[in-house]
């Protein structure tokens, strides 16, 4: 079987989310890898020191830092990004963060629908804003001044249950609200493309109603879910992958 190998020495990545799941192992992938990472912190000061052990572990000589940000308000994701660009010259950017209460359907508030499109849809647009802004002025490197991985959702593709209604909703707009954003970023050589997973064994995923996990599985060609660090395998690839812009890659291992 041929093996790919990636170095991403010499490069600093922000992760936002990689405190847990998919943006966790993603940050893991990049530090294997000899990268340093930058990720938002959980509002859970434990989680974050636990992913910041993991990380170091992971990548002896990373370089690994942990920042406060809230992925809804343009205020702290504006000095989020700030301060990682204080801290590093940063090359990639990968997007992560976001939620997923799994609320069945006349259930569901207004108030929880806001949440979800404020952390996932307006979270997308400000860090994509904030990401550009931050990477305009890098120096050109194989045609690109930086790179940025949105991680949306085959959900934004395939609607799958309304018990993910709101979810669903935030990650189509995601979905072509990365086009949008990457027509405009690559005319300043910045790369924009998107990761969406289908299934995937994480945390976001424990609140799952089982009729609905049974019914899913089932449609999956491959038989299983798929791993958070087999998609950080995939968000490798799209950082290093030629003539590849404004699109969205979806690991889902087979479904219909």
């Amino acid at each position: 079987m041929g093996k790919v190998a990636f170095d991403f020495s010499g490069t600093t990545t922000i992760v936002t989310g990689g405190a847990s799941g998919i943006g966790l192992a993603i940050a893991e992938t990049l530090v294997r890898n000899g990268g340093d990472v930058v990720i938002s912190s959980s509002r859970n000061p434990g989680k974050t020191a636990a992913a910041l052990e993991r990380l170091r572990a992971a990548g002896a000589r990373a370089r690994v830092l942990a920042l406060g940000c809230e992925m809804g308000s343009e205020e702290s994701v504006a000095r989020f990004f700030a301060e990682a660009a204080a801290a590093a010259n940063i090359r990639y950017v990968v997007h992560s963060a976001a939620i997923s209460p799994n609320t069945e359907f006349f259930e569901q508030t207004q108030a929880e629908w806001d949440a979800v499109q404020n952390t996932n849809l307006t979270g997308s647009f400000l860090a994509l804003k904030y990401a550009g802004l931050m990477m305009r002025d890098n120096p050109v490197i194989d045609e690109w001044r930086g790179r940025i991985v949105l991680v949306t959702s085959s959900n934004g593709v395939n609607a799958y249950d309304p018990v993910s209604a709101h979810y669903d909703a935030s990650k189509a707009g995601a979905n072509l609200l990365m086009r949008n954003a990457a027509e405009k970023l690559a005319s300043m050589r910045i790369c924009v493309n998107a990761l969406a997973p289908g299934w995937i064994e994480t945390a976001l995923n424990d609140t799952l109603p089982p009729h609905v996990r049974e019914a899913e599985s089932a449609k999956i060609w491959m038989g299983r879910w798929g791993t958070p660090h087999e998609m950080g395998q995939c968000v490798a690839h799209l950082l290093t992958l030629p003539y590849l812009v404004g699109q969205v890659l979806m690991p889902d291992g087979g479904y219909r």
